[in-house]
């Protein structure tokens, strides 16, 4: 039997009812995701960095990556009990710096054009306090033969580790390009930047990190 012309249209209605269902919670689902990127990676204050369990005060993750420049070919090793014992001239260990103050930067190319002038900035750090404090650098995920280019054609100093996969960045949740890390002897972090920094910025808070450990120095002059 044929059904009315309004049967058909409610019947109709609430065949639909499920689709908008599905979309509308789709919808919020998707809000909340994009909400809580967000407040992980908006700020580019002082003392704040997306580093998940890396916390102020407390010890760093230990990890095992290939230096950049050299022929080691393989992913970084990020196993506690193991990291620190990988053998090798070509490997940077984060454990070998645990005796002297630390900063280390990450940083990559992809979706962010600042980050190679910031390691330039980062260079000249590290040469302002050579001899008092250690200096590396972390790349993420950048195609290994174009770090090697950007390292020549700057000629940077600073050790740079090569993060191929990713897995010292997820370990310490960094999101953003660059991020800074200040380090204290055996490993504790004290204090992080995120984003783009002058080198004045940066230049207290390392003078920050070697005053901690009763190194005191006089604040920067210019040209120093």
């Amino acid at each position: 039997m044929t059904g009315l012309p309004g049967d058909r249209e409610e019947a109709d209605e609430v065949a639909k009812k499920p689709f908008n269902y599905v979309a509308v919670v789709g919808v919020v689902f998707f809000l909340i995701i994009a909400a809580a990127l967000f407040n992980m990676l908006k700020t580019e204050d002082s003392g704040t960095v997306g580093l998940g369990p890396v916390l102020l005060g407390e010890q760093v993750p230990e990890f095992a990556v290939p230096i950049a420049t050299s022929d080691l070919d393989g992913d970084a090793n990020v196993d506690e009990e193991q990291a620190c014992s990988v053998a090798g001239d070509d490997v940077m260990r984060i454990c070998d710096y645990f005796d002297r103050p630390l900063v280390m930067s990450f940083w990559f190319t992809e979706g962010s054009s600042r980050c190679i002038e910031q390691q330039d900035v980062y260079e000249e750090l590290a040469a302002r306090f050579d001899g008092r404090a250690e200096f590396i650098s972390i790349n993420v995920r950048d195609d290994r033969d174009r770090v090697k280019e950007l390292i020549d054609e700057n000629g940077w100093q600073v050790p740079v580790g090569y993060d191929r996969d990713g897995a010292v960045s997820n370990i310490y949740r960094v999101g953003v390009c660059p991020t800074f890390l200040f380090i204290e002897p055996g490993g504790i972090l004290k204090n992080a930047e995120v984003g783009t920094k002058t080198l004045e910025e940066l230049d207290a808070q390392v003078r920050s990190l070697l005053n901690s450990n009763g190194k005191e120095i006089e604040p920067a002059q210019a040209g120093t």
